[in-house]
Protein backbone atom coordinates (compact mmCIF):
# COMPACT_ATOMS: atom_id res chain seq x y z
CA UNK A 1 0.00 0.00 0.00
CA UNK A 2 1.25 3.46 -0.89
CA UNK A 3 1.39 6.51 1.32
CA UNK A 4 -0.11 9.69 -0.11
CA UNK A 5 3.30 11.32 -0.64
CA UNK A 6 4.61 8.20 -2.39
CA UNK A 7 1.56 8.22 -4.62
CA UNK A 8 2.06 11.92 -5.42
CA UNK A 9 5.68 11.35 -6.46
CA UNK A 10 4.75 8.33 -8.58
CA UNK A 11 2.02 10.36 -10.28
CA UNK A 12 4.58 13.07 -11.11
CA UNK A 13 6.86 10.41 -12.59
CA UNK A 14 3.93 8.98 -14.54
CA UNK A 15 3.27 12.39 -16.09
CA UNK A 16 6.98 12.96 -16.82
CA UNK A 17 8.09 12.01 -20.29
CA UNK A 18 10.66 9.33 -19.50
CA UNK A 19 12.67 10.46 -16.49
CA UNK A 20 12.64 13.32 -14.00
CA UNK A 21 15.24 14.90 -11.74
CA UNK A 22 14.63 15.63 -8.08
CA UNK A 23 14.32 19.33 -8.93
CA UNK A 24 11.63 18.59 -11.52
CA UNK A 25 9.76 16.42 -9.02
CA UNK A 26 10.04 19.22 -6.44
CA UNK A 27 8.65 21.80 -8.88
CA UNK A 28 5.71 19.60 -9.85
CA UNK A 29 4.85 18.77 -6.23
CA UNK A 30 5.22 22.40 -5.12
CA UNK A 31 2.48 23.38 -7.57
CA UNK A 32 0.04 20.90 -6.00
CA UNK A 33 1.11 20.67 -2.35
CA UNK A 34 1.77 23.45 0.12
CA UNK A 35 5.04 22.49 1.77
CA UNK A 36 7.50 20.12 0.17
CA UNK A 37 11.13 19.59 1.18
CA UNK A 38 13.92 18.07 -0.85
CA UNK A 39 14.75 15.85 2.14
CA UNK A 40 11.27 14.32 2.10
CA UNK A 41 11.52 13.73 -1.64
CA UNK A 42 14.95 12.08 -1.39
CA UNK A 43 13.86 9.87 1.51
CA UNK A 44 10.70 8.79 -0.29
CA UNK A 45 12.54 8.12 -3.56
CA UNK A 46 15.10 5.97 -1.71
CA UNK A 47 12.32 3.98 -0.04
CA UNK A 48 10.49 3.52 -3.35
CA UNK A 49 13.70 2.42 -5.04
CA UNK A 50 14.01 -0.30 -2.37
CA UNK A 51 10.43 -1.35 -3.16
CA UNK A 52 11.26 -1.42 -6.90
CA UNK A 53 8.70 1.32 -7.66
CA UNK A 54 11.33 3.61 -9.22
CA UNK A 55 14.74 3.30 -10.80
CA UNK A 56 17.55 5.80 -10.49
CA UNK A 57 20.41 6.52 -12.83
CA UNK A 58 23.28 8.93 -12.48
CA UNK A 59 23.79 11.43 -15.27
CA UNK A 60 27.01 12.99 -16.48
CA UNK A 61 28.97 15.36 -14.19
CA UNK A 62 28.05 18.98 -14.85
CA UNK A 63 30.58 21.81 -14.67
CA UNK A 64 28.02 24.34 -13.40
CA UNK A 65 27.23 21.97 -10.50
CA UNK A 66 30.88 21.72 -9.45
CA UNK A 67 31.32 18.41 -11.23
CA UNK A 68 28.32 16.79 -9.55
CA UNK A 69 25.95 14.70 -11.59
CA UNK A 70 22.17 14.78 -11.51
CA UNK A 71 20.14 11.69 -10.68
CA UNK A 72 17.26 10.77 -12.93
CA UNK A 73 14.25 8.82 -11.67
CA UNK A 74 11.81 6.70 -13.63
CA UNK A 75 8.69 4.83 -12.54
CA UNK A 76 8.77 1.03 -12.97
CA UNK A 77 5.96 -1.34 -13.91
CA UNK A 78 5.69 -2.24 -10.19
CA UNK A 79 5.34 1.47 -9.42
CA UNK A 80 2.59 1.87 -12.01
CA UNK A 81 0.77 -1.16 -10.60
CA UNK A 82 1.03 0.31 -7.07
CA UNK A 83 -0.49 3.62 -8.24
CA UNK A 84 -3.36 1.83 -9.97
CA UNK A 85 -4.04 -0.30 -6.89
CA UNK A 86 -3.91 2.74 -4.61
CA UNK A 87 -6.35 4.66 -6.80
CA UNK A 88 -8.72 1.67 -6.90
CA UNK A 89 -8.69 1.48 -3.10
CA UNK A 90 -9.31 5.22 -2.82
CA UNK A 91 -12.26 4.93 -5.22
CA UNK A 92 -13.72 2.01 -3.24
CA UNK A 93 -13.46 3.91 0.03
CA UNK A 94 -15.16 6.96 -1.44
CA UNK A 95 -18.39 4.98 -1.82
CA UNK A 96 -18.65 4.18 1.87
CA UNK A 97 -21.33 6.13 3.71
CA UNK A 98 -20.40 8.71 6.30
CA UNK A 99 -19.75 7.06 9.63
CA UNK A 100 -21.71 8.02 12.67
CA UNK A 101 -21.13 7.34 16.32
CA UNK A 102 -22.90 4.10 17.27
CA UNK A 103 -25.71 4.37 19.78
CA UNK A 104 -24.95 3.03 23.25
Amino acid sequence: MLGRFEEAILLVLTEAKGEATTAEIYEALSEKLRKVSFGAIYTTLDRMEDKNFVTRRKGEPLAHRGGKARYYYKITSDGRAAVIESQKLTAEWSYLPETTTPAR
